[in-house]
């Protein structure tokens, strides 16, 4: 009776455990041996769709998007379990891009509402958050722009990277005429 109790509060531990902490690990870079940028999460680039599917099974087509017209479009697929932090941000969305069938590209952006009494959004919060771990990581960006809609508004931050064939680029965009900015992080080769 003893050892019964025994295992199955052990079981139900670990049940609950998978369920409180499912999709909250690091969403993160994977770095090689020689210091170089091989992926994203258990994605390493050029990995097909297929691979893809096995290393997450949450994986699902979202849509297509033409970014040349002479190239074929690229597909972008969506995971069901919200990825854990990136830098320690907890981002809405992850946008897992493919080109032909090979992974090139994850895409995470934060949307946050400006409100009568918001001083700083989770957005613009979060753009310093992930900026002070870009630059902690990877060093100094090699392009940093700001640009201003009035003295006190920020419209556009920018910052990129370029690290070993792989681009990084971070993105916050502050509202135009609506109450919403938006933070976007891509890291793509």
């Amino acid at each position: 009776m003893i050892t019964r109790t025994r295992v199955t509060r052990h079981f139900l531990i670990v049940l609950l455990s998978g369920v409180f902490f499912t999709g909250t690990c690091p969403a993160e870079a994977i770095i090689g041996r020689d210091g170089s940028i091989e992926g994203f999460g258990k994605l390493t680039w050029g990995i097909s769709v297929e691979q893809a599917e096995k290393a997450y099974p949450d994986l699902y087509f979202g849509n297509y998007e033409l970014v040349n017209r002479k190239e074929a479009p690229e597909k972008i697929y969506y995971r069901s379990v919200r990825p854990g932090k990136t830098g320690g941000v907890v981002f809405e969305s992850y946008e897992y891009r493919f080109k032909g069938d090979a992974f090139r590209k994850i895409r995470a952006s934060l949307r946050s509402k400006i409100g009568p009494r918001t001083l700083v959004t989770q957005a613009e919060a979060s753009w310093g958050q992930m900026a002070e771990y870009l630059v902690r990581k990877y060093g100094e960006p090699k392009e940093r722009r700001t640009e201003y809609m009035t003295e006190y508004l920020v419209v556009v931050k920018e910052m990129r990277w370029e690290v070993g064939g792989v681009y990084i680029h971070l993105n916050y965009k502050g509202p135009k005429g609506v109450n919403e900015d938006q933070l976007i992080f891509e890291m793509g080769k």
